[in-house]
This record gives structure tokens, C-alpha cells and sequence, in this order.
């Protein structure tokens, strides 16, 4: 008899060992961008209208009013979604890019069309409409500071700044962003340690800024990077329990879809309670720096259960519309301020009179501005990403290519 031959058995892939569960894209992630990014927006935009999303049945104004507060879920998302390649390749086995190749994809992802804005709110409005009044050392400290991401580090420019006030939080991106490989090297090592330390550095930095809130530069400590640590160490532990439960559970249940909605709405009601918390705390910045990370912690039982949810429940954040949105939210988030404040100070919609109508309670203006904040935000989201963010991440990500395969083939001939 000849001898019985064994096929050799193919390898499966991980996603094919992740089952039912997603570990690549994972769509409810999109959505949740997306309505975090919206709620930042209403809030700035609110700032300025005052207009009240209450009617008879249903009062909204304790979201509107803590809507700042969604920059922490940002800055989670970040946490989760960077480092999910990474906890992947720690559970399933997974390539990853090298260092330079991270970086190369964050500068070409936010680089070209953050400084593009910079520079057109430089050129066509601060100095044409002498917002800097003659100051060109603080117009410099301000243009360097932005161009260089470091302008959350310095209090003037963090609370003066005329290049658009919401860009603090793309500073606070990129510090992480330049630190993030080398925490993914300690994560690698020692996943709980590195953990507990960021954690530390986090809730310690918010305790120390707290403890001497009044008597320290308030501009300056709220939009700290440390104090968004814990934050981010949430997103990224929350990326590798994820991922090591998709390969203990492979196939998911009725049950654990039921159980992920009750965790997402039982995280929606912790955020409820902590909004109401702020509110009536009459200490509203000071809050966010005591619960950065208990708030970052609800944030992130909220994305687990959503991830998790049944696959019907989670087509509400996982959907084309919340995938489009999502693809154009960085765009939307950085000139949705700087869009909203001009058009008030343009009179647009136009108002008669010295008073404010935000101040004389304008309903008619009030709903107009408001929409047209919106919409105009939309528009000029829509073309920046798709006429300068994608075809220049398009462009750097094509050259770095070519310069890896050259440097490849240089090797590989020596």
C-alpha cells in the first residue's frame, strides 16, 4: 500500500480565526466619530446662536451644553483605532507598518490640508482685517506654534489665538502621535504596566492642575496632552480586551448582542448622569480635569458595547451616511469654529441693530445661523477632503512607496 498523503493544512487568516467579529474596520466606529465630532460642532456653534434645542417633550440642552466634553471620545477613538493593527498582530498575529511608514500616513493624512487652513485664515483674515493690531511677535508665536502643533503649550496663544481656537485639539493628535510608537513598543512588552503607567500620568497630571487650579494658567492645563493619557491608555487597552475576546469567542450569540445594546445605552445613561454632574457642579472646566478618565472610561464601555451590539443595533452608527461623514469629520472639525464665528461677525444672516440676536433672542435668526453653520461647514469639509486631504495623502503615500521599493532593491543588490 502506498502511503496515505496529508494535505497540508492552509493557515487561516485573522480574520478568519476573528469569526462573527470584526478586527480590520470596524463600522460602528465610523458612526460614533461621526455623532462625537457633530455634538463638538453644536456645542461651538450653540456658543454663538443660543439656541435652545428644547420643545415641549424634549429638552436636548444638557447635550448641546457638554458637548465639548466629546473631544475626551475623540481622543479615545484615537487610542483604540491606532493601536487595534497592533493589538491584532499581539493576538492574532498580524503585519503592522514599520515606524517611519506610521508616520508617513499621519502626516499625509492631516499635515497638507491643516496647514492649507492655517495659511487661508492667515492670508485672507487675520492679517487683512488686522485681527493681530500691529503685534507681529505674537502673530509669529502664533503661526510658528500652530505650524509646529505646539500651541496647546502656551497659554497666550491657546486662549488668543486668531488662527482658528479649535486647533488645540489636532496639537494634542500629534504630541500622542509622536510618542505613539514608542508606547506601542512598551504595550508590546508589558500590556498592564504600560497601562497603569499612562493611567498614572494622566489622572496624576489632572489631580496636580486641579489642586491648583486658580492659582495656575486655566488656559494652559485643561488642553494638556498628559492629562489625556489616561484617556488614550483607554482606547488602547480597550482595542487589545477587544481583540483577545474575539478570539476566546469566535461565534457571537443572540445574547451577547442583547447584552452589548444594554452596555451601550447603560454607558449613554452614565453619560447622561455625568453631563447633568458638570453641569451643576458651577465648576465646568475643572470638572473635565477630576473626570477625564472616569469619563473616558464610560466613553469606552459606550464603543465595546456598540462593537459588540447586536447586528441590526448597529446599523444605526454603521451605515453609509455615518461612513461618509466619518471620512469627512477632520476636515468638518477644524473649520466649524472659524466658520461660525466669522459668520456672526460678518452679520451673516443679516440683523438689524447694535445688539446681539443671540442676546435679543432671535428665534428666526437664530435657527438660520444655526443651519447655515452646518451646511457651510459640510460644503467646505466636503471639498478640502476630497480636493486637498486624499489626493495629497494620495501623493505622499506614493512617494514613500517608491522610496521604500528603491531602498529594497539597493538592498537587495548589495
Amino acid at each position: 500500500m502506498g502511503k496515505r498523503q496529508h494535505k497540508k493544512r492552509r493557515k487561516q487568516s485573522p480574520a478568519e480565526l476573528a469569526g462573527d467579529y470584526e478586527i480590520y474596520h470596524i463600522g460602528v466606529l465610523d458612526g460614533i466619530r461621526a455623532i462625537a465630532i457633530f455634538l463638538v460642532a453644536w456645542y461651538h456653534i450653540w456658543q454663538q446662536s443660543w439656541l435652545q434645542p428644547l420643545t415641549e417633550h424634549v429638552n436636548l440642552d444638557w447635550l448641546v451644553r457638554n458637548g465639548s466634553i466629546l473631544v475626551d471620545m475623540m481622543i479615545l477613538l484615537s487610542g483604540f483605532c491606532l493601536f487595534l493593527p497592533y493589538a491584532r498582530d499581539m493576538v492574532y498575529g498580524d503585519k503592522t507598518d514599520t515606524v517611519p511608514g506610521f508616520y508617513v500616513k499621519r502626516v499625509a493624512r492631516i499635515v497638507p490640508s491643516y496647514y492649507l487652513s492655517v495659511l487661508i485664515v492667515l492670508f485672507a483674515f487675520a492679517i487683512p482685517l488686522s485681527e493681530y493690531g500691529g503685534d507681529t511677535g505674537f502673530m509669529m508665536k502664533d503661526l510658528i506654534t500652530h505650524l509646529t502643533f505646539t500651541n496647546n503649550l502656551f497659554g497666550d496663544v491657546n486662549c488668543m489665538t486668531h488662527l482658528n481656537g479649535v486647533l488645540w485639539t489636532v496639537a494634542v493628535e500629534m504630541q500622542l502621535y509622536l510618542i505613539f510608537p514608542l508606547l506601542v513598543w512598551l504595550f508590546r512588552k508589558c500590556p498592564v504596566g504600560t497601562y497603569l503607567g499612562m493611567t498614572a500620568i494622566g489622572v496624576g497630571s489632572a489631580w496636580y492642575f486641579s489642586n491648583r487650579f486658580y492659582s495656575i494658567d486655566q488656559n494652559l492645563v485643561v488642553n494638556q496632552t498628559l492629562t489625556f493619557f489616561s484617556v488614550f491608555a483607554n482606547g488602547m487597552m480597550a482595542a487589545w480586551l477587544y481583540m483577545k475576546y474575539t478570539k476566546m469567542r469566535k461565534k457571537q450569540t443572540l445574547a451577547e448582542g442583547l447584552a452589548g445594546i444594554v452596555m451601550a445605552i447603560g454607558a449613554v445613561v452614565f453619560f447622561y448622569q455625568m453631563c447633568m454632574a458638570r453641569s451643576t457642579s458651577g465648576r465646568e472646566t475643572q470638572w473635565q480635569l477630576d473626570n477625564r478618565f472616569l469619563l473616558s472610561l464610560v466613553f469606552a464601555l459606550f464603543v465595546i458595547g456598540m462593537i459588540l451590539s447586536h447586528k441590526y443595533f448597529r446599523k444605526i452608527l454603521d451605515n453609509r451616511v455615518m461612513k461618509f461623514l466619518a471620512g469627512i469629520s477632520f476636515q468638518f472639525y477644524i473649520c466649524h469654529q472659524y466658520i461660525a464665528v466669522k459668520l456672526k461677525e460678518f452679520r451673516i444672516p443679516n440683523w438689524s441693530g447694535d445688539e446681539l440676536p443671540n442676546m435679543t433672542g432671535d428665534i428666526k435668526w437664530q435657527w438660520q445661523y444655526t443651519i447655515l453653520c452646518f451646511v457651510l461647514s459640510l460644503v467646505v469639509a466636503i471639498a478640502m477632503t476630497y480636493l486637498v486631504e486624499l489626493p495629497a495623502a494620495k501623493v505622499i503615500k506614493k512617494w514613500y512607496q517608491k522610496k521604500r521599493e528603491k531602498k529594497e532593491l539597493e538592498n537587495e543588490k548589495q
